[in-house]
């Protein structure tokens, strides 16, 4: 079973407080130390991840934010012996296995935008572009395991529910500018080779229909209980890409090849794509439970969330009727 260690620098005068912790059932094990020179406290905590979170929260409403006051989490790999399972069921269905604060810092970290997001997202790039040249949906999915577009999106999604408008505009920032490097590369590749748009895989991109829109909400429901399991996100970032980076090639093939209506399908493709991959992550994420500590933020995150919902449902709406018109008139 998943275990957190928790730890925890009070000061020294607030011990008393720390015996409402000690009561919760949540917290398996207990250790107290003196930090005689700072006159603080160091407690550890051993607790389950999924109670990580309601730990930390009691913790810093109890003890506040000061200079003596720090919470720092541990992954416990193994404990011996091994921490048994509740006897009761769980308190929430669809609960998070990881702390908000654990959370947070992963979707911050793996969201940046550096040198690194743009190495892969170049070389995912090309090699999606050999794949359509060559017809070979092997390939391109070989494309979709190195692009890492699962992040951004997560970003946006968890800054929505949080109302934190800093980790919305990284997810953005992050997100924009992998759109614009990939239709930079795929347009000049489309130019230099004059792609096909007869190919199975760029065809398959052109005719969408609302099909590629569940596959792409499912693919965002699965890659934010990645996310919020802790469990390994390779598998869901390829499902993820499979959404979002083949359509986007597929628009810069296109149009650099001069194909310029037929690369519109495959880009409002993309955009419906991204729009159904933020409203499943905004939706799991509720779903779980995931919000503000403080319940001024709380009512201010439901309001912010309502309208980003409101915002991507109306957005597909859109996005699905301008395919259907579309591909009336092409086929036509």
């Amino acid at each position: 079973m998943a275990a957190r260690l928790i730890e925890v620098i009070v000061p020294k005068g607030k011990r008393e407080l720390l015996e409402t912790i000690f009561k919760k059932k949540a917290v398996i094990q207990h250790w107290i130390e003196e930090d005689k020179p700072r006159n603080n406290l160091v407690v550890k905590l051993l607790t389950r991840a999924e109670d990580a979170g309601a730990i930390t929260d009691t913790l810093t409403k109890l003890f506040g934010i000061g200079t003596d006051f720090r919470i720092i989490i541990q992954t416990v790999e193994a404990t011996i012996p091994a921490i048994e399972a509740p006897e009761e069921p769980p308190a929430k269905i669809g609960r998070l296995s990881v702390s908000r604060e654990e959370l947070y810092n992963d979707v911050v970290e793996a969201a940046k935008l550096n040198y690194i997001f743009a190495a892969l997202m170049v070389i995912s790039t090309l090699i999606a572009a050999y794949g359509f040249l060559k017809d070979s949906t092997a390939i391109i999915i070989g494309s979709m395991v190195i692009a890492p577009l699962l992040a951004p999106n997560v970003a946006i999604s968890l800054g929505s529910v949080l109302a934190d408008f800093k980790l919305v505009r990284l997810g953005l920032t992050t997100q924009i500018a992998g759109i614009f490097l990939v239709l930079f590369l795929s347009t000049i590749f489309g130019t230099l080779t004059n792609i096909n748009p007869n190919l199975t895989n760029i065809h398959q991109r052109i005719y969408a229909d609302y099909t590629d829109i569940i596959v792409a909400f499912l693919s965002g429901t699965a890659g934010i209980l990645s996310f919020t399991t802790g469990s390994s996100t390779a598998l869901i970032g390829v499902m993820v890409s499979i959404s979002l980076l083949p359509p986007l090639v597929a628009t810069g093939l296109l149009t650099g090849s001069g194909y310029h209506i037929l690369a519109t399908g495959s880009f409002l493709l993309f955009l419906a794509n991204l729009a159904s991959l933020n409203l499943a992550g905004i939706l799991t994420f509720l779903f779980q439970g995931v919000r503000p500590m403080t319940w001024w933020k709380a009512k201010k995150a439901r309001q912010y969330s309502k309208r980003a919902l409101a915002l991507w449902i109306v957005l597909i709406l859109m996005l699905l009727a301008a395919m259907w018109m579309r591909n009336r008139f092409l086929i036509s």
